[in-house]
């Protein structure tokens, strides 16, 4: 049993879903965490790394051991937000960190562009070709764009640890790493 978990991390959609190769079974969470809701941004990331941490907890009581996590890279050029991005990656890898094991705990960082020729075979896809190639694909229908990344996040990570899929998706996938040294580990 392959449990593969898709994060498409955003304060406004922090987006993550679990898929379980072997029943194609697959658990959506979503969550915003608008600023206005906490008092500070020290507030904010600790409410993002506990409802994470819970979301985790979540899905190890209903599928079992998580064996691989997929996070959407950070959008390379962007101009603003960029701190608070870096802030919110950093809270979720903690709370992956502090729940799961060694490796599933270091997680595959997919670049946008790659993620969506993974899904819809080019890099340039808009957020409503992603809704669409999820469904075609796979069969699975979202509303919001960001579970989609997220289903496809955890499909890429299921696809790269099981070195199965299609010649163009694993090609697509074939240069992630976890982190430097990981092939001994998986």
């Amino acid at each position: 049993m392959t449990i593969s978990l898709g994060i498409d991390q955003s304060y406004s959609g922090l987006a993550m879903v679990a898929y379980d190769s072997d029943t194609q079974r697959h658990r959506d969470y979503l969550h915003v965490f608008s600023a206005n809701k906490y008092v500070t941004q020290s507030d904010r990331l600790d409410a993002v790394q506990t409802q994470v941490s819970l979301n985790i907890g979540d899905i190890k009581s209903t599928f079992g051991r998580i064996a691989v996590v997929a996070m959407e890279g950070y959008a390379p050029g962007a101009k603003f937000g960029r701190e608070l991005a870096g802030e919110l990656g950093a809270a979720v890898k903690l709370a992956l960190l502090d729940d799961l094991h060694r490796p599933a705990c270091y997680p595959l960082i997919v670049a946008p562009t790659k993620l969506k020729k993974y899904v819809t075979s080019k890099g340039t896809a808009a957020k409503a070709e992603m809704l669409l190639a999820v469904y075609k694909k796979w069969g699975v229908t979202y509303t919001d764009d960001n579970l989609a990344d997220a289903y496809g996040l955890a499909r890429a990570a299921h696809t790269w640890s099981t070195r199965t899929g299609t010649k163009a998706e694993t090609d697509t996938l074939k240069d992630l790493t976890r982190f430097k040294g990981e092939t001994h580990l998986v």
